[in-house]
């Protein structure tokens, strides 16, 4: 007597399908984990790279508060008594989230120019975060894309004392200390002046 063939009963077939489908849901949310965790790690490495770069352009302007090359220049267009023009203090805004310099810029290849700027963290008219520095009589320029907030925390002194920006009126500041951030992510940015008297000014 022959065997006959028996084929998957109902419940059978609603269990496997039942299993298959979860199966397919654990790889999709391990698909979805892995691309959430991927595009935060990319995100953060963004963010980390966003905060050098701010941090490095403003050592590098801030650094020259100030100062002008050695020996003076003779002529600096539109500055007929640099010394004078130079003895500007450095000036914040009362909530410390911009920063305004001057000093004689010699890297350029037409000559020595002045510069009086100012730096801030705002947002563009499509809503973007910018940090944005501004030379007297032009509009402003954008220098990174994505920093939100730029604050002066604290200055050093020239004594070397850590102080609140709101205490430092008229002294003379040899560092600020920057808080840049971008996202979720601040950095601590330390940023070395020539010691210079600090005016704290009304925004």
């Amino acid at each position: 007597m022959r065997a006959t063939a028996r084929g998957f009963t109902l419940v059978e077939a609603l269990t496997t399908l039942a299993l298959a489908a979860l199966l397919l849901a654990l790889v999709g949310a391990l698909l979805v984990g892995g691309k959430r965790h991927g595009a935060g790690t990319e995100s953060a490495v963004d963010a980390a790279a966003t905060l050098r770069l701010a941090a490095e352009l403003l050592r590098e302007e801030l650094r020259l508060a100030g100062a002008a090359p050695w020996p003076r220049p003779a002529v600096v267009p539109g500055v007929p008594d640099v010394e004078t023009w130079l003895a500007v203090p450095l000036r914040l805004t009362a909530a410390g989230d911009s920063i305004q310099v001057r000093y004689v810029d010699h890297r350029l290849l037409g000559g020595p120019e002045a510069r009086d700027l100012a730096f801030e963290a705002a947002r563009d008219g499509a809503g973007e975060a910018q940090l944005y520095r501004r030379q007297a009589g032009s509009s402003r320029q954008p220098l990174v894309a994505g920093v939100e907030r730029l604050v002066v925390r604290e200055v050093v002194d020239a004594a070397g004392r850590l102080l609140p920006v709101d205490l430092a009126d008229g002294l003379r500041v040899a560092a600020l200390v920057v808080d840049l951030v971008v996202g979720a992510s601040t950095a601590e940015v330390l940023v070395e002046l020539p010691a210079k008297p600090l005016a704290v000014v009304a925004p």
